[in-house]
């Protein structure tokens, strides 16, 4: 049987120069039985193998969903006028890039209630309309918490060792996700221009 053991990239393009490097060290043996994947694909397969209903894009969906619930006006926003949210464009993009930027800081829109100022409570309002209308439709980053939630050393769905190489960049809910799983080891990659 050949060794089992996974290592967690940043992109296709780092598992490719990690492929070489070995193969240049006259490392070729350890290449069969190694598995490159990203941590967003590893996060998908702990979700799957927990039974976990969604699919990947709503990224993509975000501005558009956003735009459709502007239109309807009945949102209760306490600190952005509905009419300047329809009337000014790019609205829908900012909320969404906020949005976006907040969930990969590992926030989600419930802890944007209660006493923050009004405008972070209308981002959250807008948030959970937000989720409930995409439904199983999920961003990367949502997928990554709630993989990092799930995953423990029964629900780690790979065999064998397990090697995350970083770079310092990674976003917190990415992190967290890495840091979830049970016997990682972290490589540090150097960035390079």
């Amino acid at each position: 049987l050949l060794p089992a053991r996974v290592v967690l990239v940043p992109s296709e393009r780092v598992a490719h120069s990690l492929r070489r490097e070995l193969l240049r060290m006259g490392r070729a043996e350890v290449l069969p039985g190694t598995l490159f994947l990203s941590g967003v694909a590893a996060a998908q397969t702990v979700l799957r193998a927990a039974g976990v209903a969604f699919r990947l894009g709503e990224e993509d969906l975000r501005s558009v969903r956003l735009a459709r619930l502007f239109a309807r006006n009945d949102l209760g926003l306490k600190h952005f006028p509905v009419d300047l949210l329809l009337a000014a464009q790019g609205w829908d993009d900012a909320f969404a890039r906020t949005i976006g930027e907040l969930e990969r800081a590992g926030l989600d829109a419930t802890e944007l209630g209660g006493d923050v100022h009004p405008a972070l409570r209308d981002i959250g309002h807008i948030w959970k309309l937000l989720d409930q209308e995409a439904g199983e439709s999920w961003t990367s980053a949502r997928a990554l918490a709630e993989a990092a939630a799930t995953v423990n050393p029964k629900t780690w769905p790979f065999p064998g060792a397990t090697l995350a190489a970083v770079t310092g960049h990674e976003s917190a809910v990415h992190a967290r996700f890495v840091s979830a799983i049970p016997g990682v080891v972290l490589a540090v990659r150097e960035a390079r221009p």
